[in-house]
């Protein structure tokens, strides 16, 4: 190859990787009630620290006339690290157990090729406390079990319903800013953060996505603060 042609195919490369970028990716973004998944849709749609939610600020869904909850419209976003940008479509779904099968419905329906799980600290400071496990658990279900469709899907997602699994679950430890200790960070800078405790108790339900092909990316996160999460989305949408 002569280098004309060498030019020309680096162009040609130059320009597929940028319209690549503009690919949207359909992503589902679940998690346990305040776990962080509306901070994370603030701070993917405007940069900057996000004030502090309560109770009110909750993500809630109201029914239709046929008895099944509302979804709020998905809205695109753009994401940068290291030279790298994508574009992703999400919408902010609530988190309380009653809303669970409106997580499948929106995978389903829209196709989504990643699963972003967002989980915090919660069980590390109360053993008791199960509903990060409880979110992760429903996932695994929901995509084990194919006879357990969601109301809601449209013509399409009843077709895919049955052979429906994403490319990836990207698992974020959010609340950094609130959990991770030098030591903590040491370790993630060294890449090991995939290792530290509060990913222990969902362990075997990663190995339970991985025998369904379906590979588990882990990393830490601040949503409150915007630290590390285009990062961590960015390297958990390549794998």
């Amino acid at each position: 190859m002569g280098s004309a042609e060498i030019i020309l195919a680096h162009g040609v490369w130059r320009v597929m990787a940028g319209v690549l970028t503009l690919v949207p990716y359909e992503i589902s973004v679940i998690g346990a009630s305040n776990s962080g998944k509306t901070t994370l849709d603030g701070q993917l749609t405007t940069r900057g620290e996000i004030r502090k939610l309560y109770d009110k600020d909750r993500t809630h869904h109201s029914k239709d006339w046929l008895g099944r909850y509302k979804l709020p419209d998905a809205t695109k976003k753009r994401i940068r690290s290291d030279g790298l940008a994508r574009t992703i479509v999400s919408r902010d779904l609530g988190g309380h157990i009653e809303y669970h099968s409106t997580w499948l419905r929106d995978m389903i329906n829209r196709n989504c090729s990643s699963i972003v799980l967002v989980i915090d600290n919660r069980h590390l400071m109360d053993t008791n406390n199960v509903d990060n496990q409880t979110a992760l658990g429903y996932l695994v279900r929901a995509l084990s079990d194919k006879n357990n469709t969601p109301r809601g899907l449209t013509w399409r997602g009843w077709w895919r319903a049955k052979k429906y699994y994403p490319k990836r679950v990207v698992v974020l430890a959010n609340k950094a800013d609130e959990w991770m200790t030098d030591a903590d960070h040491a370790t993630w800078e060294k890449g090991f953060i995939a290792r530290h405790k509060v990913f222990d108790v969902f362990r075997e339900d990663f190995y339970r996505l991985q025998s369904m092909n379906v590979p588990v990316y882990m990393d830490a996160i601040s949503a409150k603060y915007g630290w590390n999460v285009q990062d961590a989305l960015i390297k958990g949408l390549s794998i």
